[in-house]
C-alpha cells in the first residue's frame, strides 16, 4: 500500500488521533502528522516522519470558528440594514407622498402666476430628486444583498424607447441641449426580459449624459439589433455626448459606488454617485456588457450589450410586406444618417423608399414625379429643418399633388402646438421619432387599408373619469385627500373608507358593479390591504373576482409588489403616487380590462 502510493508521488502525508502517547504533557486527544518518503534515491528505506500538529489544527479551527461567527455577524447586520432601509423608506415616503402630490395638485390649479408656477415646479423636481436618491440607496442595498430579482416578462420594445425620449427631450429642452434618437437597424415590436430596470440603467446613463453636457452640445442614443437567433436577439444601444469627458486616470474607479469625478462641476443636484454602479450590477445579472470611451472636454460614448429573449408574439412580418409592398415613399430630414436609417427600415418592412435632405429638394423630387404621373404613395417629413421646416414643405408639396398623397410629419417633439396649422397645411399624421415598424404598420394600415378614417393622434394625456365611482382605502388623512382630489380633478367620484376592514364592508354591502375600481393602502390599522384585497377576492360575487384592485404602499421593494399581486391586486403603486401613472393605470384597468 505506502509502496503504491510512493511510485507515483516523491513523498505523501496522512493524519490521525492519538489519545495515548507516553510522557506527553497534556492528556486530551492530539492531531499527529505523518510525512512518508524513501530515504534516498535506491527506494530501499521507507522514512515515517512523525509530528505533532495539534496546535496548528486548533488554531486553524479557532480561527475558521471566528470566521463563521463573523459571517453571521456580517449576515445580520445586512439584515437588520436592509430592514432598516425598508423601513425608513416607507417613513420617508409617505410624507413624501404628500409633498409631491399636493404639488401636483397645486400646479393644477387655474390662474396661477408665472413665478408661483416657477416655483411649484422646483418644489416637484427637488421632491423626486431626493425620491431618486432614496431609490438608489434601496438598489444598492438590494444589490449588495443579492436580493435583487430580474423580471421575465414580455414588453414593448417602442413603448420603452418612446417612454425614454420623453424625459430626455424634456431634460434636453430644459439644459439647451440637442438631442438625438437613432435607430439604426430593425428591431422586434417585443423583447422579454426586466424592461423596467433596463429603462433604469438607460435613463441613468443617458441623465449623465445630460447633465455633463454644457449647453450648446448634444447627445446622441442608437439603438441597434445586431443579431436575431431563434429564440433570442442581440441589441446595443450608444449613447454619445459632447460633454466634459472623463479623466482617464478616473475610469478604473467609475463603477465604484459613490465616486464622482469633479463632484464640483456637476449641477447643483449632481446625485449620489451610484447611478453607474446601480446599472454596472443589473447589467450583469441581465448577462450583459457596459463600455466607455471618453476624451477629457471632448465628450463621452457609452456602449450597452445585452441578449435579450424573443416574445412568442413577433410581427407577422410577412402579413405586414403584403400591405406595405406597393407603397412608394420620400423620406425628407436634415440629418442624412437619420434618412439613411429610416430607409433601411422601410425597406425592410418591404417598403420602396427614396430620401431628401431638405424642404426644397424634397419639393424638387415631388414636382419630377408628379411630371410622369408616378406620385409618391407616402412621404414623411420631419419636422424642424432649417429654411423650410416641414410644415412649410408639406403646404408646397399638398399644392403639388393634391389630396391622393399622405403626408406625415415625423418629429421628436410635443406635435401639440402645430397640430392645427399643421391640418391647415395639409398634413395627415403625425408620428414619433424614432421611427418604428410597428408604428409604420399602424399608420399604414389606418391611412391605406381604410379600416377606419386617419386621425391626428393626440399625444397629450386627457383623462375623464366621469361616472366612474372609486373607492379609496387609504388611513392617512393628508393621502387620501390627496389621492380624491387627484380623482376629482378627473371627473371621478370617490369614496373614502379609513383601514381594510371598512373598505371590505363598503364593498360587500355595496350592488354589484357599484364601485369601478379600488385604491387600496397596503398597511392600515385593524385590516390591512393585503387582507382586505383576499377578502374581496374570496367574496361569492361575480364582480369580486373582476373589480381592478390597485395597490398603493410606500413599500418599494420587489418582493413587496410580489405580495400584492399575490393577495390578487391587479397592480401595485409605489408612493410617492405619480399622479400620472395613477391616472394611466386606471384609464388601463377602467376602459381597456374586460
Amino acid at each position: 500500500m505506502i509502496r503504491e502510493e510512493l511510485k507515483n508521488k516523491p513523498f505523501f502525508s496522512f493524519y490521525y488521533t492519538k489519545k495515548d502517547i507516553p510522557d506527553h504533557p497534556t492528556p486530551t486527544p492530539i492531531r499527529m502528522k505523518c510525512d512518508v518518503f524513501y530515504l534516498d534515491e535506491t527506494a530501499t528505506t521507507i522514512v515515517f516522519l512523525f509530528s505533532d500538529v495539534t496546535a496548528i489544527v486548533n488554531q486553524e479551527k479557532e480561527a475558521r470558528e471566528k470566521l463563521e461567527i463573523a459571517l453571521a455577524a456580517a449576515e445580520q447586520a445586512s439584515l437588520a440594514k436592509t430592514q432598516f432601509l425598508s423601513r425608513m423608506s416607507h417613513e420617508i415616503r409617505t410624507p413624501m407622498n404628500a409633498i409631491i402630490g399636493l404639488d401636483a395638485i397645486a400646479l393644477q390649479e387655474e390662474g396661477l402666476t408665472p413665478a408661483l408656477e416657477d416655483h411649484l415646479q422646483k418644489i416637484g423636481i427637488s421632491a423626486r430628486f431626493l425620491l431618486s436618491l432614496i431609490n438608489d440607496i434601496l438598489d444598492m442595498s438590494r444589490i449588495e444583498s443579492g436580493k435583487m430579482v430580474l423580471k421575465e416578462e414580455p414588453f414593448n420594445f417602442e413603448e420603452l424607447i418612446t417612454g425614454i425620449n420623453t424625459i430626455l427631450y424634456e431634460q434636453c429642452v430644459d439644459n439647451e441641449l440637442d438631442y438625438e434618437c437613432i435607430l439604426k437597424s430593425q428591431t422586434e415590436e417585443t423583447y422579454v426580459g426586466d424592461v423596467t430596470k433596463l429603462q433604469q440603467v438607460l435613463v441613468n446613463i443617458l441623465g449623465n449624459a445630460v447633465k455633463f453636457t454644457p449647453k450648446g452640445g448634444k447627445v446622441t442614443f442608437s439603438i441597434e439589433q445586431t443579431l436575431k437567433r431563434h429564440t433570442s436577439a442581440h441589441l446595443r444601444f450608444r449613447i454619445a455626448d459632447t460633454g466634459i469627458g472623463i479623466d482617464e486616470s478616473f475610469l478604473p474607479n467609475l463603477y465604484q459606488p459613490f465616486s464622482q469625478e469633479n463632484r464640483g462641476k456637476t449641477s447643483p443636484y449632481g446625485g449620489s454617485g451610484l447611478g453607474l454602479a446601480i446599472s454596472k450590477n443589473i447589467l450583469n445579472l441581465m448577462g450583459g456588457k457596459i463600455a466607455v470611451n471618453s476624451v477629457k472636454n471632448a465628450g463621452t460614448v457609452f456602449t450597452i450589450d445585452i441578449d435579450l429573449s424573443l416574445s412568442e408574439d413577433e410581427i407577422d412580418k410577412a402579413t405586414l410586406q403584403s400591405h406595405l409592398q406597393p407603397l412608394d415613399t420620400l423620406i425628407v430630414d436634415d440629418d442624412v444618417v437619420v434618412c439613411q436609417h429610416t430607409q433601411i427600415l422601410l425597406n425592410e418592412a418591404g417598403l420602396r423608399s427614396e430620401w431628401a435632405d431638405s424642404g426644397d429638394a424634397a419639393i424638387t423630387k415631388v414636382q419630377e414625379h408628379h411630371q410622369v404621373k408616378k406620385d409618391y404613395d407616402l412621404i414623411l417629413l420631419d419636422w424642424k429643418m432649417p429654411d423650410k421646416d416641414g410644415l412649410m414643405t408639406a403646404k408646397e408639396i399638398r399644392q403639388i399633388v393634391g389630396p391622393e398623397v399622405t403626408i406625415i410629419i415625423m418629429t421628436a417633439y410635443d406635435w401639440a402646438e402645430i397640430e392645427k396649422e399643421g391640418k391647415a397645411c395639409g398634413v395627415d399624421y403625425f408620428m414619433r421619432k424614432p421611427i418604428f415598424v410597428s408604428s409604420i404598420k399602424q399608420a399604414f394600415e389606418q391611412v391605406f387599408l381604410n379600416k377606419k378614417e386617419p386621425k391626428l393622434p393626440d399625444n397629450r394625456n386627457v383623462f375623464d373619469f366621469s361616472n366612474k365611482r372609486i373607492l379609496l382605502a387609504e388611513d392617512n388623512a393628508i393621502n387620501a385627500e390627496i389621492a380624491r382630489t387627484l380623482l376629482q380633478n378627473k371627473k371621478a367620484h370617490v369614496e373614502i373608507a379609513v383601514n381594510g376592514e371598512e373598505a371590505l364592508k363598503a364593498f360587500r354591502d355595496s350592488k354589484p358593479n357599484y364601485y369601478s375600481a379600488i385604491l387600496m393602502d397596503v398597511r392600515m390599522p385593524k385590516m390591512d390591504g393585503l387582507e382586505a384585497t383576499e377578502a374581496i377576492r374570496a367574496l361569492p360575487r361575480e364582480d369580486a373576482k373582476l373589480i381592478p384592485i390597485l395597490g398603493m404602499t410606500a413599500n418599494a421593494f420587489q418582493d413587496d409588489i410580489n405580495q400584492s399581486l399575490a393577495a390578487g391586486m391587479n397592480e401595485h403603486l409605489a408612493k410617492p403616487i405619480e399622479p400620472l401613472l395613477l391616472y394611466r393605470s386606471l384609464q388601463k384597468y377602467l376602459f381597456t380590462v374586460k
